[in-house]
């Protein structure tokens, strides 16, 4: 059930410090190396598709091939726009997993071909038990979020895909990097819901736990209040 590769053409590689795009999922990128910026800009002119690829190191201002992981996401420009200030901003959106084989020297900026990682379109019984399992936990988290925009309920709820359904809540959920990363590169379905699903199940339990210390903390207050007006009434 692991997705198939198809090879690709060369590519425009932008680094990116701590983000891991999914595929179809839409999300802001600030570029600011003059190498990014080439790219991107090359990108638009030819109105061609970037990989964006994480760096091991946030901190590393010239990544070279070797401090890049080898699985990120093509992705779509969806707009590109300079602030006054001379920043570049974009929004992307991810359209396919995609593995680097080789980078091209000679380039101003990075350049790789690699392969395509199609998305598994194989169901079972399995895969539906684990569907229905990872969206129940998804509502779960929701009730205990304050202010979850409506429309992120209404795609949870629209989702059919176990794959798109898994990307979504990778997306969100409060995890580092390197483990958005690794969910990334799990191309086999199964263990990829079955690793977000353990991340929820932690989430949960975290967000459960916050508000029973949150209801008890408010109920103390309050008894606290009662008691202090108490004697205030009691002195008057």
């Amino acid at each position: 059930m692991s997705g198939s590769s198809t090879p690709c053409s060369s590519m425009f590689m932008e680094p990116t410090r701590n983000m891991v795009l999914y595929p179809e999922m839409v999300l802001p990128l600030t570029v600011g190396r003059p190498s990014s910026v080439a790219a991107v800009q090359q990108a638009v002119r030819e109105q061609r598709r970037i990989d964006l690829l994480l760096q091991r190191d946030p901190e590393n201002s010239e990544p070279k091939p070797d401090d890049l992981y080898k699985v990120g996401t093509v992705a779509n420009i969806l707009r590109y726009v300079t602030s006054p200030e001379g920043g570049h901003h974009l929004v992307v959106q991810g359209v396919q997993r995609f593995q680097v084989t080789d980078f091209i020297d000679g380039q101003p900026f990075l350049v790789a071909r690699g392969l395509h990682i199609a998305e598994p379109n194989a169901t079972s019984s399995e895969l539906e038990a684990r569907f229905l399992v990872l969206k129940d936990q998804v509502r779960q988290v929701f009730d205990l979020l304050p202010q979850v925009p409506a429309e992120f309920r209404q795609t949870v709820e629209a989702t059919t895909s176990p794959s798109l359904l898994a990307d979504l809540a990778a997306t969100y959920l409060d995890i580092t990097p390197a483990e958005k990363q690794e969910l990334l590169e799990t191309t086999e379905i199964v263990q990829r819901l079955d690793k977000v699903s353990k991340l929820l199940a932690h989430r949960l339990e975290v967000l459960k736990l916050s508000a029973e210390i949150g209801s008890k903390t408010k109920a103390s207050l309050e008894a606290r209040e009662r008691e202090v007006l108490l004697r205030e009434q009691m002195a008057a």
